[in-house]
């Protein structure tokens, strides 16, 4: 009578650290299995050389299949057990690991060929091919795509491109004062994208919801903005010229609070409540001898002051020598608010007035654009709530509760706190250097 063993082997054991690192090769390749039931499949392959690396074995549709996970020590054990639960996943799913990252491979080389600016020197040759283009518009042509849609979306592949995105190139322009291009710019983006989907490299075009009606403002005023990355530079020219207390601290409130320059010159001292950190703009100022300086809104404008804002108010109503109404009073006349030219003559002799090639051109005006785009782009905020602290007045009667103070009033704390703290770290003692 035979006798059948029913002895069993002994279950593996789980992979360790220790383990892996002191696998020793052999003279042939040989494979050393990770025994935690959890990673079922996953292996070690030893090669003669000592190279180690990682493999995964599974059955694709009835077939036996092994996928690489990387190679050791580069990719450790815990991350050769993540990917391993990865492409489990993709198993569940009937997907082939192997394939998928195949797949993967493929539409990142191709999406890495295939920018916006690659197809569009495509798009750019194929005009000149159907002959109605000459060579100056040609040029023409090229040079304000190269000067104004490449250095945004220029180097992204072509199929990541957002909505988003285009509208960020047409404010960009806008706020450069060049309205027209901006139509002509915009309808080139749009024809590039249209190649795109000609050559089946793309679905839908990006740029066909956007109302170029609605957001292009061809005639509208330009108010040069300074770049959010000058506020530094500007705010050492402001302390080190010879304009007084009042202008340096001007500047900096406005450039804290994105008000316009009405709104701040006509600033009086019984609207400023800094235990609370608020400045009220009533809802009709008639400021004393303004010129013109008051405003009328529908209603009161509530204006969210920074912790930084309120300690260089602070300061500043420390040290004033004057008991005017005004926290910006003219030179020589504490009766009346400050000029209405007195930041824009500052700017211009600070080099700011588009004169001086080595500086931006920038208007006082152009603080509240610097504003808008800095929260805007980093996405951060209701983009309703930036127009709010703008006080861009809705002109729909219908939607008059949208004009409510309050509506938006925590976010916009939000918003002036994170923008000064922003300021703060690019412009260090700086924001404070008025009183030094």
């Amino acid at each position: 009578m035979s006798v059948v063993s029913t002895s069993k082997r002994p279950p593996r054991k789980a992979l360790t650290d220790i383990a892996v690192r002191q696998s020793k090769p052999r003279e042939k390749p040989h494979f050393i299995s990770d025994g935690d039931p959890h990673y079922r499949g996953l292996y070690l392959l030893v090669m003669p050389n000592g190279l180690k690396q990682w493999r995964h074995r599974y059955t694709y549709r009835g077939k036996a299949c092994m996928e690489g996970l990387g190679a050791y020590p580069h990719t450790t054990l815990s991350e050769a057990r993540v990917k391993l639960l990865a492409s489990k996943e993709l198993l569940k799913k009937g997907e082939n690991p192997t394939e998928f990252k195949r797949i993967l491979k493929r539409n990142s080389l191709i999406a890495a060929a295939n920018t916006f600016e690659v197809i569009a020197l495509k798009w750019f040759e194929w005009r000149k091919k159907k002959k109605d283009l000459d060579e100056r518009n040609a040029l023409k042509i090229w040079a304000s795509l190269e000067r104004h849609a490449f250095p945004l979306i220029g180097k992204k592949a072509i199929t990541d491109i957002k909505p988003y995105h285009i509208l960020d190139l047409i404010e960009r322009m806008q706020n450069q004062g060049i309205g027209d291009q901006t139509t002509r710019v915009f309808q080139r983006v749009k024809d590039i994208f249209n190649y795109a989907i000609t050559t089946m490299l793309i679905e839908t075009n990006p740029a066909i919801s956007i109302n170029t009606d609605i957001i292009i403002k061809s005639k509208s005023k330009h108010h040069p903005a300074l770049p959010f990355e000058w506020i530094d530079r500007f705010l050492e020219d402001v302390d080190q010229s010879k304009a007084s207390l009042n202008s340096k601290v001007a500047v900096r409130m406005q450039i804290l609070t994105g008000v316009r320059t009405t709104e701040l010159r006509g600033a009086m001292w019984d609207e400023i409540d800094l235990e609370n950190a608020v400045w009220t703009i009533p809802t009709e100022r008639k400021a004393v001898n303004t010129t013109g300086g008051g405003m009328k809104m529908r209603q009161e404008h509530l204006v969210p002051l920074s912790r930084q804002l309120v300690q260089i108010l602070s300061e500043f109503k420390r040290k004033r020598r004057t008991n005017s109404i005004f926290l910006f009073h003219a030179p020589n006349d504490t009766k009346k608010c400050m000029s209405d030219v007195a930041i824009s003559k500052l700017m211009k002799e600070l080099g700011y007035d588009g004169n001086d090639p080595e500086k931006p051109h920038a208007v006082p005006h152009g603080f509240r654009t610097t504003l808008k785009m800095t929260t805007r782009l980093s996405k951060l905020f209701d983009p309703r709530a930036i127009e709010f602290q703008l006080a861009h007045v809705n002109k729909n009667a219908v939607e008059g509760a949208y004009e409510d103070p309050s509506l938006f009033y925590a976010e916009r704390v939000r918003i002036c706190q994170w923008y000064a703290d922003e300021i703060e770290i690019i412009a260090q003692n700086l924001i404070f250097g008025a009183f030094k």
